[in-house]
């Protein structure tokens, strides 16, 4: 199915021609040609819910230079941008597409529908057509697949209501990601019905985010006037193994939990188990149920004691159902809970391309090894099921309890789900007993921890950042490490020799920074003693292949992130080589070697001024590529305007670095992104730049990878679909730019960028939880975490003790979640009668902190502060830099979950 927005033409009442930032200036149309009606130019400029016009209208002459200047967004669709909104929500015609990912970390791939149905089951990494480089589920995204397999259902007055889209009339999904909310009414049912799905996820705490246990919280109230009994049970389908064996059917009572669980009878069998919660028995149990769907569930008895067990043969049906019984008065409400389980021991998981058995390897699935059996995990999280649901409910209402709007709060945290899908694995090698955290780059698509994919995620650094730690120690600088001379090969899996080189220069420079990036979420140097003399080997081995003579400008074949190697001077590859040696020396003297990190020091010293002066071009304001001599060393973005072009400087601002280049040449690049790569209407562009893949379709606004608005036409390359990438809007380099837009003060164009995204993934056009590149749930797209970052101006160095905010959206009222190495809170700046003030509530860990920076909020002044923690008075030096105030704490500050830092600025 080609499924693209809908359309509808526009009002032409509503343009932003006097918005600062968004809108050309009038002049500059001056001298068109004569006026040409553009009939559907503006069709399916629409916003979310597509209800309101996002652009227009256009001229045909706007599009001469394929992208207009002047991106004519409505006064609407621009106030849509900050305005605090509501959360994502679905009924009727709109759940279809949906699919949150609801599996515990690297457990495996189930979602979650928009009807509360579990669909797209993948617990074994298996892999199917849509998975490949082509992404096509942006134009062709799946529908929810019903089961008469697996399913719940609740039964009132003698009639059997299954809770889903089919047997309630009113469904609403609400979006709470990492958990979701599905209501359930109809005027035949007397009862009202409240889902609350989730699996364990508490950030900082990886171990307690890996349950393969998903919980079912179903609240069932009574609206009618009459007492109601009231019958509500699930049931579970016993194929897990195919064919093989004979199929066991295994009631357990166990501690919090009563559990049927369907496995074989043969060693590391796969198993699966339904489970519900609570002392109490279950009165409704049956291990021998033989046809799928809810017939029979209510009329079983629960008879079975702990340990009983039925065989049946393993090529006909089987399942096994649980449920409850209860009686509702009149208003009365009660929740149950179930759990769905798995337990997988084993996996062939993707270390190469294609479908077959030599793309795969092996391996032992690590959460096997912690429960040993389905029915065991569930157990496990029910004995702790009230505090580990209240702690995911606290992150929930943490991060979405804010200033931010719904949209931009949503769109930045969701692709960290892409752990929570078959992109991830954690396992056991082969004949291994260390654990590793196998990669890929979208769902079983591109194998190996890409380097040159995974360096623009900053989501689960701050979430999780035990996982980017283990992955820099274990893959990049331990499995995919060449000691003998600091080589990276980019994808670990694929170190066989037989591909020669493989080596990606941005891939290194940005696993370079990376490790700086996982030091500041640490508390001391412990991990960058670890690591450091590899980092040091890798740094040193990039200048020695691309920069001999230490002037800061690189040549040779610079393979990277667009799958060929570039030749000539690459602006945008030097600039991280430049943000990679700053770091490197960062992480130098942080570890007593001055002389290593002044050598680093004076080749960004001679690099950034010779990249001004040889790549900038002052006509078209931005950076240019030039490629080599060699007619095979022509392709790149030679002319064009390259999305990464200041990359680098980007990477800087993530780990609070100060910038190398000038600052008019960054923000003039970034102006000139926003002028000639952002379209509203990418349909256009891609009408004249006919190569690449579709992840914005006709209609669709988005910010284009490259544009070439002085001469040239079609982008060469060494192979046509590596062109083709140039034309192409993907997710992870639009929220890498917009964050870096942000952090520059375009507030507006970063958010315009951001919302396109979120507007392409509108629920009526496809699943809002699957950001889309090279396959599904791009790891890329993670760089959104970024623009996240970027809005609360959040700067952290664990080692350091340094906490820093400086927010950009409503500083004056301001409140968003923030993460630190041990502990997670919110942050709350407000401004009264010209003075700040500002708090830290931690609600989950600990802090240690030793300074406090805040960027001065226009329209205010001060001349002290004071500090109180829980309205204990703490004493602080008070210091003002520029725009900034900074408290340093007489003794470091330990704060502990539940407390509250308080800081009020006075004259």
């Amino acid at each position: 199915m080609n499924q693209e927005a809908n359309t509808q033409t526009s009002n032409a009442s509503d343009n932003c021609n006097s918005v600062p930032g968004c809108c050309g200036d009038a002049n500059a149309r001056a001298g068109r040609r004569q006026f040409v009606k553009a009939t559907g130019l503006t069709a399916a400029m629409l916003m979310a819910g597509r209800t309101d016009v996002m652009a227009g209208p256009f001229e045909a002459e706007d599009f001469d230079h394929v992208i207009p200047a002047d991106k004519k967004l409505s006064k609407q669709w621009i106030e849509s941008l900050y305005a605090r909104g509501e959360p994502l929500s679905a009924t009727a015609g709109n759940l279809k597409y949906i699919g949150m990912p609801i599996s515990g970390l690297c457990t495996g791939q189930v979602y979650l529908g928009g009807d509360g149905q579990l669909w797209y089951w993948n617990l074994t990494a298996k892999k199917d057509r849509k998975n490949n480089p082509k992404g096509v589920r942006y134009m062709q995204p799946d529908v929810a697949r019903s089961s008469p397999a697996q399913g719940f259902a609740l039964q009132v007055g003698g009639k059997v209501h299954t809770l889903d889209a089919g047997g309630f009339q009113d469904v609403k999904f609400t979006n709470q990601y990492p958990m979701g909310l599905v209501n359930y009414a109809d005027k035949s049912c007397p009862l009202r019905v409240q889902l609350e799905a989730y699996t364990p996820f508490i950030p900082l705490n990886r171990d307690e985010s890996s349950y393969p246990v998903i919980v079912m919280r179903y609240t069932v109230t009574n609206a009618s006037p009459d007492s109601q009994d009231v019958a509500i049970a699930g049931w579970i389908d016993n194929s897990t193994n195919g064919s093989k064996g004979k199929k066991v059917g295994v009631y357990r009572a166990l501690d919090e939990i009563a559990t049927v669980e369907c496995t074989a009878d043969f060693e590391n069998a796969n198993a699966m188990a339904l489970g519900v919660l609570g002392k109490e028995k279950p009165e409704l149990v049956d291990l021998a149920k033989t046809n799928p769907g809810p017939d029979g569930v209510f009329d079983s008895e629960a008879s079975a004691e702990d340990g009983a067990r039925v065989q049946m043969n393993a090529k006909r049906p089987a399942l096994a159902s649980i449920g409850r019984k209860f009686s509702l008065g009149p208003g009365e409400s009660k929740t149950v809970s179930f759990t769905v389980s798995w337990r997988f021991p084993m996996v062939r998981y993707g270390v190469g391309f294609g479908m077959g058995p030599k793309s795969t390897s092996p391996g032992r699935n690590h959460y096997a090894t912690v429960y040993p059996t389905a029915s065991e995990a569930s157990n496990q999280l029910a004995k702790r099921e009230s505090e580990l649901y209240g702690t995911t409910q606290k992150w929930v209402d943490t991060w979405y309890d804010s200033s931010l709007p719904y949209w931009f709060l949503e769109r930045a945290f969701i692709p960290i789900n892409c752990m929570q899908t078959q992109v991830a694995q954690r396992v056991y090698p082969r004949g291994n007993n260390t654990d590793i955290y196998n990669l890929e780059e979208g769902v079983r698509c591109c194998p190996g921890n890409c380097t040159h994919v995974w360096n623009y995620a900053q989501g689960l650094a701050r979430v999780f950042p035990e996982i980017e730690r283990e992955c820099r120690d274990k893959i990049e600088y331990g499995l995919g490490f060449d000691d003998s001379n600091g080589m990276i090969y980019f994808r670990y899996s694929m170190r066989d020799g037989k591909n020669g080189r493989d080596d990606a220069l941005d891939g290194t420079c940005g696993t370079i920074i990376r490790v700086l990036r996982e030091s500041q979420m640490t508390t001391d140097y412990r991990f960058l003693k670890s690591i450091w003399d590899r980092v040091k080997l890798s740094m040193d081995f990039v200048i020695k292949e691309w920069d001999p003579d230490e002037d800061g400008i690189l040549a040779g074949a610079q393979h990277n992130t667009l799958d060929e190697p570039w030749y000539g001077k690459v602006h945008w590859l030097i600039n991280v080589y430049h943000a990679a040696l700053k770091a490197s020396a960062v992480m130098a003297r942080q570890m007593n070697q001055t002389s290593v990190a002044e050598r680093y020091e004076r080749i960004v010293a001679k690099g950034a001024p010779a990249m001004v002066e040889q790549l900038w071009n002052e006509d078209f304001g931005y950076f240019i590529h030039i490629p080599g001599d060699a007619e095979s060393e022509k392709h790149g973005s030679t002319n064009g305007c390259h999305i990464d072009q200041v990359l680098g400087e980007s990477w800087l601002h993530e780990v609070g670095l100060e910038p190398i280049l000038p600052k008019d040449k960054i923000q003039r690049s970034l102006q000139s992104l926003w002028k000639y790569n952002f379209t509203p209407n990418v349909g256009e562009f891609r009408k004249v730049m006919k190569n690449g893949r579709w992840y914005a379709a006709a209609g669709d606004a988005g910010l284009v990878m490259c544009s070439f608005p002085n001469g040239k036409i079609e982008p060469k390359s060494g192979k046509a679909s590596y062109a083709g990438y140039l034309n192409e809007c993907m997710t992870g380099f639009e929220w890498q730019v917009a964050a870096h837009m942000i952090r520059e003060g375009m507030v507006q164009e970063g958010l315009a960028i951001g919302k396109a995204i979120y507007d392409r993934y509108s629920p009526d056009a496809r699943n809002p939880y699957n950001e889309v590149e090279c396959s599904d749930h791009y790891s890329r797209a993670m760089a959104s975490y970024g623009a996240y970052l970027a809005a609360c101006g959040y700067r952290y160095d664990g080692p350091q003790g340094k906490l820093a905010f400086g927010p950009r959206l409503s500083p004056e009222d301001f409140r968003a979640a923030f993460t630190t190495a041990e502990g997670w809170g919110r942050f709350t700046q407000t401004v009264d009668s010209g003075q700040q003030t500002a708090s830290l509530e931690l609600r989950y860990g600990k802090l240690a902190l030793k300074e406090l920076a805040l960027d001065k909020v226009k329209g205010t002044s001060t001349s002290q502060a004071k500090v109180a923690i829980d309205g204990e008075q703490v004493q602080a030096k008070f210091l003002q830099e520029a725009d900034r105030y900074i408290l340093r704490f007489t003794e470091p500050l330990k704060l502990v979950a539940d407390q509250r830092l308080e800081i009020k600025f006075e004259d």
